[in-house]
């Protein structure tokens, strides 16, 4: 910024100078634990989707995407009742969804028996509230265990 004289004439320049470097520092460790938590989430043979506060899917790991032989491109930000063709509308399950953030709330072990490409699937769904602090967003995790097998063994 120029500075001026009292007849209008540059006579020098205000710099100044603000210290950014605890505000980089937290950048990088929200991004470092962004990426251990993505790292987890991808290692785990249960299927898992990140939901947003209206219901549409933000990520998915790749046993989801195995599991339901679906892609990332026909999953993410998609609503959640509206992927694998619509074999998520199960008006229950949205239900106990809608109810999570509101309330703080949870569900486990809700059973889904439904047909997916690949089959007859029968499944465990369990869900909860995360917060992400700095971002200040809530999300859902949705854990979704394939029981189909011991189903079959205990039937």
């Amino acid at each position: 910024m120029p500075y001026r004289t009292v007849d209008n004439i540059i006579d020098g320049v205000v710099i100044t100078f603000i210290d950014i470097t605890e505000r980089k520092e937290l950048q990088q460790m929200e991004k470092d634990a962004r990426i251990y938590a993505q790292s987890i989430v991808n290692t785990v043979q249960e299927s898992i989707l990140v939901l947003d506060k209206d219901l549409r899917v933000i990520s998915a790991n790749p046993s989801f995407y195995d599991t339901f032989q679906v892609s990332p491109e026909e999953t993410e930000n998609k609503f959640i009742y509206d992927i694998g063709n619509g074999r998520w509308d199960i008006p229950r399950l949205k239900e106990l969804l809608e109810e999570i953030l509101p309330g703080n709330s949870h569900f486990k072990n809700f059973k889904v028996d439904s047909v997916f490409p690949g089959g007859r699937k029968v499944m465990l769904l369990n869900a909860r509230r995360i917060y992400q602090e700095g971002a200040g967003t809530e999300r859902i995790l949705l854990a979704i265990e394939d029981i189909t097998e011991r189903k079959m063994i205990a039937d």
